[in-house]
């Protein structure tokens, strides 16, 4: 039944909308079979080269059949010996270039000939041809048949592979790009372990492909051969093109009902749109060239080794660079002193939405764009993190990048002109800007508890670089980055003298604050969204395309804030409470300031250890990171000290923890400080060696040699790459071990009390800095993980960390640099559900006066309480509770065990159970963010009885991966709270395996009343067959099939009879040969194995098994070889370890009498990647051969 639904509700409509906007029809059934060799469609890419590459002096043809033949072979013949990306990068290059023929063409005339494969110029793209092939066949070099769903070509060059899955599974998107995967010949690692089979790959058909989709006809998500299922996203734009025309369109090809409302049209689905907007001919070549891009990470799992990816623009990035693009063709110039130009506008995208990647994007949409192509752009930003992150990522726009830094450099560089990339580095003072170079001191200088009290610093004057007029071409483009700051006014003025006719536009991150909003609009110009942005993407679109996760702040002050300097709150109690009444009342006498209390060390270590208990309980489960912002560069250095004072302390406490004395008990029954130590005894040998390190600039004390150790720019960088990656898997310590110190305290000078010997609680004295000598010891040891940045201002903007979930605050922070702050922890990361930040100085008590410029819709888009969850929780809740009821489900009975079984039976229709696993999902996904809070707690017990109602329901209907019930849409909180209820002896009573063929099948199924176990054993029965037979013996599938369906229609509701014939047919079934003499003694691999080299001596006439030659001695070697390769940590079923596996079974063959006739090496070639493809997809049973099971 799925496969009629991707067929007639995914599949069908795909290729029908395609036909719509003028792609051909080609059914793959009347298409032969292609052959791995030569994976293209020749008979349409031959005419295709010599209708594009014309000859410069006349416009005719140049390309013979000679030139032709050589081209489609080289095309065909790149090499996959390290691996498919490789390949396809190399065929992306000769895609996008040409290839220069290696000898001169008779036919061309000239010295050297360049081959275009395809025609790029948007005015000649119907010299190309656009054929889709549905149900595409193609053959293996193994001789494996793949059938691939959708696959479109552009001159007969496969450039878009398609996999449609059926919107009922439980994760169609993710089973259709592991599919397109394995097809890919680059299986994504790190699978959870199932018996499910994978496709046969073909990684020759994808050296050329460009664009992976998976469809489901409600959604379709793109990515690249690279992209693993969290990387494909969602197309959820029509912009820049007209929705009318789409629908027209989808009327055209019947898949829009004409009786519609024309006052309220039926929205467009996701994959309407993901095919109108993207795969449109003309608009598929626009997104190849210029949206798709190679680009370098480091993979935090494999020890920081780079490698290389492709990304392909997400629609809000797209949708704003050819917005730009179109703006800059429309728009009018500057036509006098008075006028403006109008070219330009604001691009608003949230923080974390990719805008280095929309300016990369944009800059290569220019560059390559014939009527743009000689612009200079001119990249203006404040932040250095910011402009080394943006400078990497235009090289990737294939311009020229050159960077001024002082206001000399760049006004020579706007004098020069020409096509290239020109970053102008500024710093930022008041509403003035000087270049970087030209600058003194730092934003960490800043007085920020005088700015919290008195005027904004944005409202304070500064100075302004005097330019000359250096350029009056009107083929600049200036990208302004952070539009929304108070200096973009001064900015836009030295620029207009500058450069007078420049085109400008203004990327944000954050909202405009209200009253700057039409300045920002005069200067760069108006946009087509109703607020006059150029394009808009706020907070909650990034959210809902999963480009972000949400951000979520609690209020944690009170341990140390002024109010009037009247008092302090019930803080300044506990600091004083051991004090005499004479000094307490001469303590009061010399009242602090707001920043004495907020570098106070009490004050700070008490705050340090809330921190460290809020990280181990909340965030540290998940693997994150967290952030400190104190108040200056002396907080900073304190809070390094009192965490680690923190961290030290919890080891001793662990030290003398036992965590047996909480056995049993239910982590929510724990009182607060046995779950903290519960939950951090686990990290022990983590928390032992990690380390919490400020990075701050040097300041005005930099001539002192002031925390000289902290301030070194080489080591901060190296101090932030460290941040980045992952924390190391550990064994636990030995006892000895676990409470020594790895990071030795460093000296400190010795505490010197205020006149008249008191220590005050905001003493100066206990981590006074010593002078430092002329060079200073890293003071981190080089194999700590690092889990706390500490900052001032440096990396507040401008930063992006992946792993970084909880920012906490301890400064006072308003406007634009607070939404920028608090974006730091909402970049997105694997497991990573919500980004918090906690404020210990009260500026979330005062939000309003914080963000007073702003709209409240746009603060609360960016940002809410964590309270917000919380609320959120009960609700969730109950909608579960009400899904059950509408179901005939007693929650209250779910406790009870053997009531499993008939809740599960009621969620069986396929409806029923993803209706449940979505409210569950619901909840559970809300129950993550809102943990460890204590409001949470009491919702953990119906946690832990809804998920194991479903897991009764995944293993009986057995429709997820492998049949099996995985918690990997769990978050990790949650996972720790009910992972230990979901197994034990007591569940495996009433959860029979799996697996038929498991030993205690049978035992389990005896167990169950009548009604469950004729379930149960048809289930498996069909699970089995689809999953094991159907692969292995195809003609005993079929006949097993149509028995079991037979039983299903015959006798419903007849559960005991049922039971009676399903026995016999499981014994069938669980028997997986006929009795052999010559398979006597071989395991069931190596049976198979033997059948299967049996069928290729007889398939295969180009080889023959010697005199003297014995299969099962064969067999026996053929096994030996493909377990000893496949069991090392190497072998990672890549294409190329699997073409190494061939070769070595090659040998294997060879050495033991199979000989290729009459030099036929082919063949013999053929065979060996036939015995290792099969070796590929029975990896686990051989790698469990190699452990001796």
């Amino acid at each position: 039944m799925v496969v009629h639904v991707e067929r007639d509700e995914v599949e069908r409509p795909f290729v029908a909308q395609l036909e719509a906007m003028g792609w051909t029809h080609v059914p793959g059934v009347e298409l032969d079979e292609l052959d791995a060799a030569v994976p293209l469609l020749v008979d349409q890419l031959g005419p295709a080269l010599r209708r594009i590459n014309l000859r410069g002096s006349d416009g005719q043809p140049w390309m013979g059949e000679d030139d032709i033949r050589r081209a489609v072979g080289e095309l065909a013949s790149l090499s996959l010996g390290k691996g498919v990306v490789q390949a396809n990068l190399a065929a992306t290059d000769m895609l996008l270039h040409g290839w220069t023929l290696p000898s001169p063409s008779a036919a061309h005339g000239g010295p050297s000939a360049t081959v275009q494969y395809v025609e790029w110029h948007p005015d000649f793209v119907t010299r190309n041809t656009f054929t889709v092939v549905d149900q595409l066949r193609v053959r293996s070099r193994s001789g494996e048949l793949s059938i691939l769903d959708v696959v479109l070509f552009v001159n007969g060059i496969p450039l878009v592979a398609v996999e449609c899955k059926s919107p009922d599974l439980a994760e169609p998107v993710r089973s259709a790009v592991l599919d397109l995967r394995h097809y890919a010949g680059s299986p994504v690692p790190d699978l959870d372990a199932t018996l499910a089979p994978v496709p046969a790959g073909v990684p020759e058909l994808f050296r050329t492909v460009q664009l992976l989709v998976a469809a489901t006809g409600e959604t379709a998500h793109l990515g690249t051969v690279t992209s693993e299922p969290e990387h494909f996203h969602p197309w959820r734009s029509v912009e820049p093109e007209e929705e009318g025309t789409l629908r027209r369109e989808l009327r055209t090809a019947g898949l829009l009902a004409d009786g519609a409302d024309p006052a309220a049209p039926a929205p467009l689905g996701e994959q309407q749109k993901l095919v109108g907007v993207v795969l449109r001919p003309a608009a598929l070549l626009n997104v190849v060239r210029h949206y798709v891009i190679p680009m370098a990470v480091e993979s935090g799992a494999d020890g920081g080794a780079v490698r290389t990816v492709k990304a392909v623009a997400r629609h809000q990035q797209y949708r704003a660079a050819e917005k730009a693009v179109r703006r800059l063709l429309t728009g009018r110039t500057r036509a006098g002193r008075d006028t403006e130009d109008e070219r330009g506008g604001v691009i608003w995208h949230t923080q974390g939405s990719g805008k280095s990647l929309t300016m990369t994007f944009l800059v290569r949409r220019v560059h390559l764009h014939p009527r743009l192509s000689e612009f200079m752009v001119v990249v203006v930003t404040d932040r250095t993190q910011l402009q080394t992150q943006l400078s990497r990522t235009l090289k990737l726009s294939e311009s020229d990048v050159e960077t001024a830094e002082t206001r000399t450099q760049m006004e020579g560089l706007l004098r020069d002109g020409g096509r290239r990339v020109v970053f102008g580095m500024i710093q930022k003072y008041g509403t003035g800007f000087t270049f970087a170079g030209d600058a003194e001191g730092s934003g960490d200088d800043r007085d920020l508890t005088g700015e919290g009290a008195g005027r904004s610093e944005d409202e304070s004057p500064g100075p302004v670089p005097d330019f000359p007029e250096c350029n009056k071409s009107p083929d600049i483009l200036v990208l302004v980055d952070e539009a929304h700051r108070s200096h973009t006014s001064v900015l836009h003025a030295a620029l207009r003298k500058a450069i007078p006719n420049a085109a400008k536009i203004g990327f944000t991150g954050t909202p405009i604050i209200t009253g700057r909003e039409e300045d920002t609009r005069r200067i760069f110009g108006r946009g087509y969204s109703p607020r006059g942005f150029l394009d808009e993407y706020r907070m909650e679109d990034a959210e809902h395309d999963g480009v972000v996760v949400r951000i979520r702040y609690e209020g944690r002050t009170g341990e140390g804030e002024v109010r009037d300097g009247e008092v302090l709150d019930r803080g300044f109690d506990d600091l004083v409470r051991d004090r005499t009444p004479e000094e307490r009342a001469a303590l009061l006498k010399r009242w602090p300031t707001e920043r004495d209390v907020a570098e106070s060390v009490p004050m700070i270590e008490a705050k340090a250890e809330d921190m460290l208990e809020h990280w181990v309980t909340t965030v540290l489960p998940g693997g994150f990171k967290a952030q400190v912002a104190a108040v200056s560069r002396k907080a900073a250095v304190q809070y390094h000290h009192a965490l680690r004072k923190a961290r030290d302390e919890l080891l001793a406490q662990l030290h003398e923890f036992d965590p047996e004395s909480v056995t049993g008990t239910p982590l929510e029954k724990l009182s607060a400080r046995q779950r903290y130590l519960h939950q951090a005894y686990q990290f022990r040998a983590l928390l032992r060696r990690i380390d919490f390190v400020p990075v701050i600039s040097p300041g005005s004390g930099h001539k002192r040699g002031e925390w000289r150790e902290w301030t070194d720019a080489g080591r901060q960088e190296a101090y932030t790459e460290r941040f980045q990656k992952a924390f190391p898997e550990l064994k636990p310590d030995p006892e000895w071990v676990a409470v020594t110190p790895f990071n030795p305290p460093q000296a400190l000078t010795p505490p010197t009390g205020p006149a008249g010997g008191m220590n005050t609680p905001w003493s100066e004295a206990a981590n006074s800095e010593p002078p430092l000598p002329a060079s200073v010891p890293d003071p981190v040891h080089p194999d700590s993980p690092i889990a706390f940045l500490i900052v001032k201002s440096m990396l507040l903007t401008g930063f992006d960390a992946p792993r970084e979930q909880v920012l906490y605050l301890d400064r006072p922070i308003r406007d634009a640099e607070l939404l920028q702050a608090v974006a730091r922890v909402n970049r997105t990361s694997p497991g990573k559900e919500v980004g918090y930040v906690v404020d210990y100085y009260g500026v979330f008590e005062h939000l309003s006066s914080a963000l007073a410029g702003y709209r409240n819709a746009d603060v609360t888009d960016t940002m809410r309480d964590l309270s917000y969850e919380v609320d959120k929780l009960g609700p969730a809740a109950q909608k579960v509770r009400d899904f059950l009821g509408r179901n005939g489900i007693d929650d209250a009975q779910l406790d009870q065990l053997a009531k499993l079984g008939p809740a599960a039976l009621a969620l069986q229709p396929e409806d029923l159970r993803f209706g449940f696993d979505e409210v569950l999902h619901e909840f559970l996904a809300t129950l993550e963010r809102v943990l460890p809070h204590e409001d949470a707690l009491d919702c953990v017990a119906d946690a832990r009885r809804w998920s194991l109602l479903q897991k009764r329901v995944r293993r009986l209907c057995r429709d997820a991966e492998g049949g099996t019930f995985t918690l990997r849409r769990y978050g990790r909180k949650v996972r720790a709270m009910i992972a230990d209820h979901l197994e034990g002896p007591e569940i495996d009573q009433v959860i029979p395996p799996v697996s038929l063929t498991a030993l205690t099948f049978d035992d389990a199924v005896r167990r169950l009343p009548p009604q469950e176990a004729a379930a149960e054993m048809g289930h498996a029965l069909r699970f089995h067959l689809e999953e094991r037979t159907k692969r292995e013996d195809p003609a005993k599938y079929e006949r097993l099939s149509k028995r079991l369906e037979e039983i299903l229609r015959t006798m419903p509701g007849r559960f005991e009879e049922q039971i009676e014939e399903f026995g016999p047919l499981i014994e069938e079934a669980r028997q997986e040969q006929e009795e052999s003499p010559e398979l006597a003694g071989l395991t069931p691999l190596e049976q198979r194995v033997y059948r299967l080299v049996e069928q290729i001596l007889e398939d295969t006439p180009g080889i023959r098994l010697a005199d003297g030659g014995d299969v099962r001695r064969l067999t026996g070697k053929v096994c030996d070889v493909a377990t000893g390769v496949m069991a090392r940590a190497s072998y990672q079923g890549q294409h190329q370890d699997i073409s190494m596996l061939a070769g070595d079974l090659q040998d294997a063959l060879l050495s033991n009498d199979v000989r290729p006739v009459g030099g036929n090496w082919a063949s013999l070639e053929n065979a060996a990647e036939r015995l290792a493809s099969f070796a590929q997809d029975n990896l686990r049973q051989f790698r469990s051969r190699a452990r001796g099971e």
